[in-house]
């Protein structure tokens, strides 16, 4: 178990109803399947929250929105040195706020074909 994979597995235990998933190297903490924190190499952890919440948030310098590649997430947020235990409050904030959600809501769904991409396709398999 890696290092993040550790952190996870230590925060599920403090975080009644979350479990900690450990694939590929990543740990993350999950509620009903859903993730609502991953941890990240540097001892923080992203979390998903409203965006109201995270505008609150990101006041302060050291928290900030997380960006990935080029992509500013609009509903998650880095919290620095997660393990620390004023931040508990954040965890379960997210755990709650992920587990208010409609199963509509995620973006799990598979991609919309457009009739481009379907017209392409029956084309290639004449």
């Amino acid at each position: 178990m890696n290092l993040r994979q550790q952190l996870a597995a230590d925060l599920a235990r403090k975080i009644s109803g979350s479990t900690a998933g450990l694939e590929s190297g990543h740990g993350c903490l999950m509620t009903d399947d859903r993730i609502f924190a991953f941890t990240r190499p540097d001892e923080s952890a992203a979390l998903k929250l409203p965006e109201v919440r995270i505008a609150e948030l990101t006041a302060d310098d050291e928290i900030r929105r997380l960006v990935m590649g080029k992509r500013t997430m609009r509903e998650w947020v880095v919290i620095p040195n997660i393990a620390v235990p004023d931040n508990l409050s954040l965890l379960l904030e997210a755990k709650a706020y992920v587990a208010s959600l409609p199963k509509e809501e995620r973006r799990n769904k598979p991609a919309k074909k457009t009739a481009k991409t379907i017209t392409k396709k029956a084309t290639k398999s004449r």
